[in-house]
């Protein structure tokens, strides 16, 4: 084997416009400079994430990312800015990008990637409906509790010149609902019947992720307010002027607690909270 190839387990986002050449047919001087922004919107999000540009073809993008959450989270936020600006533009002239991500075994030779990893990924992104995303049963497994999306089983796919089904997940580009709505994530059922994931995992280890980052923002706050105090205490006791940055600091951890912690729990919610859990228990338990 040449000494410039070599094998590893990576990510893979392609990407390519639906309908292209019904719309460099209707327009081809538009068609191809709103081809070029969405291209740089593409390669800013991608770099942003930490991936790269692999090859492009036409309207194609070929992407790698070191990261799986990093990967999904780049062609969430590309197409939620694609979509939006398509908004203002008929429904028969926009833009809109179909994409598909797998993890899986990639033959590198020199910056190209090659092989099932990259194969996969490609019959993904066909079978992704404009504007949305497509995702390889490899990829659920690592997101799947980590990130806040709503997930939906498509079955396991036969696809061209892979030997074996695939299976094949869309994911929700609209966040799941925080847990602004409830003191605690509820539990609303399995992702997938099929398998009986559930999506509580994943809202619980956001709202901890929400309170974690709030104890960090107040042990900061109260390490810079004892410097500023051990600074006035050293300089002069006429006018503490360490209380106004202190206050302000303390303003904002007041409001954050209001916002994460002071949900009242009413009795009618209390009621539904448990009907919904007793439900997705049983569905569980296949009562």
């Amino acid at each position: 084997m040449p000494s410039d190839r070599d094998r590893k387990l990576t990510t893979i986002l392609c990407a390519d416009v639906a309908g292209y050449s019904r719309l460099m047919n209707a327009d081809e001087e538009t068609t191809l400079d709103r081809l070029k922004k969405t291209h740089a919107d593409f390669l800013h999000h991608v770099g942003e994430h930490g991936g790269r540009l692999v090859n492009t073809a036409g309207d194609g993008l070929v992407c790698e990312f070191p990261s799986v959450i990093r990967a999904v989270e780049c062609a969430v936020e590309v197409q939620n800015l694609i979509n939006r600006e398509s908004r203002s533009v008929p429904p028969e002239r926009r833009m809109l990008y179909r994409i598909g991500i797998n993890l899986g075994d990639v033959l590198v030779e020199g910056n190209d990637l090659f092989g099932d990893g990259v194969n996969v990924a490609a019959r993904l992104e066909a079978l992704a409906p404009a504007g949305g995303i497509c995702i390889s049963g490899s990829v659920f497994e690592q997101i799947k509790n980590r990130l806040p999306r709503k997930f939906s089983f498509l079955g396991n796919k036969e696809v061209k010149n892979i030997s074996d089904p695939v299976a094949v997940y869309s994911l929700s580009l609209t966040e799941m609902p925080a847990p602004d709505n409830a003191h605690m994530p509820l539990p609303e059922g399995p992702a997938d019947p099929a398998t009986g994931l559930s999506e509580e995992d994943a809202r619980i280890r956001a709202y901890v992720k929400r309170q974690a980052a709030f104890y960090r923002r107040a042990g900061t706050f109260g390490a810079i307010i004892l410097l500023l105090f051990i600074i006035n205490l050293a300089s002069s006791t006429d006018y503490w002027w360490f209380l106004w940055p202190a206050g302000a600091m303390g303003f904002v951890l007041l409001m954050e607690a209001v916002r994460l912690f002071s949900r009242n729990r009413h009795a009618d919610d209390w009621e539904e909270r448990k009907i919904r859990e007793i439900k997705a228990r049983h569905r569980r338990d296949g009562r």
